[in-house]
């Protein structure tokens, strides 16, 4: 795990704690170009590449265990409301760069969604995705 996300994970876990670390979380977001909220529910070791820039995730997005994502991605509600459902990542997903995941689907465990993907409806377990709309391009299953 490079030094950026194991920075962005220490803080993300410490700003629930404590008012000074969500103001250091939230300038540290500011800094390198995300919006991520310190309550958005994701996993052991996140990691985000290339500084993350342009990434935003919703905060009732759920992320799992072991997720990589890319620069300029979102992940989100199909509308402007934050309370919409929002999708759920399972564990072992690596997310490309240039990406949107909208609305109430899930991304299976061990799956892979390639760059420049729009992600609009559920994602089996142990597939590669791509595309805009995505579909799987294939199962990474032996």
């Amino acid at each position: 795990m490079d030094k950026k996300s194991k920075c962005f994970n220490r803080l993300r876990l410490k700003s629930k704690q404590s008012g000074i670390y969500r103001k250091l979380f939230a300038l540290y977001s500011w800094l390198l170009g995300y919006d991520i909220k310190y309550y958005t529910q994701i996993g052991d070791n996140f990691e985000i590449f290339h500084g993350a820039r342009g990434t935003v995730i919703n905060p009732n997005t759920i992320i799992g265990n072991n997720v990589s994502v890319r620069q300029n991605t979102t992940i989100g509600a199909k509308g402007f409301l934050d309370s919409e459902k929002c999708p759920c990542i399972e564990d072992n997903v690596t997310i490309g760069p240039n990406i949107c995941i909208i609305g109430d689907i899930t991304i299976g465990h061990d799956s892979v969604i390639g760059a420049g993907a729009v992600v609009v409806k559920d994602v089996p377990p142990y597939s590669v995705v791509a595309g805009n709309p995505a579909r799987v391009i294939r199962s990474l299953k032996s």
